[in-house]
């Protein structure tokens, strides 16, 4: 697998990278050197993020698998066989897991589960072809790993059931590609200062209907202050994810609350073996 001390060696292509976390990965790469190639559905933020940072891009929608697998290919011929596919792009929609709509349930999944395998099965063919080693950055959520206390009472379960299955699909990728030097990475963050939601209502493709609205005065105050006490710069999110692939992490957190949710969770599951 690759060694990320160094990036001045590297080739990196990063899904969802016209702002927010993808973009703070990008800023932290460049920033060692390393040579760039963004994708997004927002073109015009895009095109202006990869020019100031002197990257190679092109637009995509992360749901169609043809269009991604161009991207993987156009990136490998632009910059350079790739070493670190980061699988960041990312959506959120509010709603309770029984009454979304299809067309709720279809865009979270399409970007936020099969978008990220969209990207890493081409990604995967290149290396396999031709004999090089890489590594899968994922970015799932805290909420790949326990619904956190404070987001309990919130209707955010449906997204928290994408991020379940990103957990899943990187564990179980780490283990098919392990014996070819392709390691894999879950990045999984607490709140980060981004514009997740506001991105999402506004380049959700036609094709999945309008989004279903959420009356944020149903949720207290305390709550949106609580979570704007955890929220940490995408900046720092991304540096943490760096720290993560040098350290060779499967998972990446962010956040120290993180542990206390996860813990919870396990404790759960303790309780269930001791009782039985």
């Amino acid at each position: 697998m690759p060694d990320f001390h160094r990036l001045d060696d590297k080739n990196v292509l990063i899904t969802g990278g016209a702002d927010g976390i993808g973009l703070a990965l990008a800023e932290a790469f460049a920033a060692g050197g390393a040579r760039l190639f963004l994708a997004d559905i927002a073109a015009e933020k895009l095109a202006a993020s990869a020019s100031k940072l002197s990257a190679a891009s092109a637009p995509c929608d992360v749901t169609d698998p043809e269009a991604v697998e161009r991207v993987v290919d156009r990136a490998w011929e632009e910059i350079g066989p790739i070493d670190l596919l980061c699988a960041n792009a990312g959506v959120a929609t509010s709603g309770s897991v029984l009454d979304a709509s299809p067309e709720d349930i279809a865009f979270l999944f399409g970007v936020n589960v099969w978008g990220i395998l969209n990207a890493v099965r081409p990604f995967v063919k290149r290396l396999r072809n031709t004999g090089r080693p890489g590594h899968i950055l994922m970015t799932g959520s805290e909420t790949s790993l326990s619904t956190p206390s404070y987001l309990k009472t919130l209707p955010t379960h449906l997204y928290s059931m994408t991020k379940h299955a990103v957990l899943s699909m990187g564990d179980s990728l780490r283990n098919e590609l392990a014996a070819e030097s392709i390691g894999v990475s879950v990045l999984c963050p607490g709140p980060v200062a981004t514009n997740l939601s506001e991105n999402s209502g506004a380049f959700r493709p036609e094709r999945f209907g309008s989004a279903t609205s959420f009356d944020m005065s149903a949720v207290s105050p305390e709550v949106l202050a609580h979570i704007g006490s955890l929220s940490k710069p995408a900046g720092e999110a991304a540096a943490l994810a760096l720290e993560g692939l040098r350290r060779e992490l499967f998972v990446i957190p962010t956040h120290p609350h993180i542990r206390d949710d996860a813990t919870a969770r396990f404790r759960e599951i303790e309780r269930g073996f001791d009782q039985l």
